[in-house]
C-alpha cells in the first residue's frame, strides 16, 4: 500500500527573507570560500539554522544582521575546518597552471588577511557601509573604518 505524505507549506516570512537574502548571503560566502559550491553549503546551513530558529521562536531583531553573521560565522568555520583536513592529508603536486589575472592576484591577497580583515574586506566590497558593517560584526563604528583603510593598504601593497 502507498502512502502518500504532503510536504508541509513553507512559512511565507521565511520564503520571503529566503529569495530576498539568498544571493547576497551567497556572494559573501563565495568571496569568503572562494568555492561556489562550498559557499552554497554554507548559505544552506545559515538557512537551516535561521528556520529552526524562527521555528523555536527564538528572537531575531535584525534578520539581515543575523544572517550576514552566521554566513560569516559559518564561512570562518567551514575555512577552518578544511584547512584542519587538508593539512592531516598527503600534499597534493601543484598545477603547472599560475592563473595571473588580477581577480586571482586579489583573491590571493585577500587570503593573506586574518579572518576580521577578511570578514570587513567582504562586506565592503558587497557593498556595506560601514555603519552597517559595524552592526554585523559587533564592531566598532570607528574602528571598522580605520581596520578596513589598513587592510586595503595591506592588500594594496601585497599587489604591488
Amino acid at each position: 500500500r502507498l502512502v502518500i505524505v504532503k510536504a508541509p507549506e513553507m512559512d511565507p516570512e521565511f520564503e520571503r527573507t529566503y529569495q530576498s537574502y539568498y544571493p547576497k548571503l551567497l556572494g559573501i560566502a563565495a568571496k569568503m570560500l572562494q568555492d561556489p559550491e562550498s559557499a552554497k553549503d554554507v548559505v544552506q546551513d545559515v538557512f537551516t539554522a535561521y528556520y529552526f530558529a524562527m521555528n523555536n521562536e527564538k528572537v531575531i531583531r535584525d534578520t539581515k544582521n543575523w544572517l550576514v553573521r552566521s554566513t560569516i560565522n559559518k564561512g570562518i568555520d567551514y575555512k577552518r575546518k578544511t584547512a584542519r583536513t587538508v593539512a592531516m592529508e598527503s600534499p597534493q603536486p601543484e598545477s603547472d597552471e599560475t592563473p595571473n589575472d588580477e581577480t586571482s592576484d586579489i583573491l590571493n591577497a585577500i587570503a593573506l588577511l586574518n579572518e576580521k580583515e577578511q570578514t570587513l574586506v567582504v562586506l565592503y566590497s558587497e557593498g556595506y557601509s560601514y555603519k552597517e558593517i559595524a552592526e554585523m560584526t559587533g564592531r566598532n563604528f570607528h574602528s571598522v573604518g580605520k581596520t578596513l583603510s589598513r587592510t586595503l593598504d595591506k592588500i594594496k601593497k601585497h599587489l604591488l
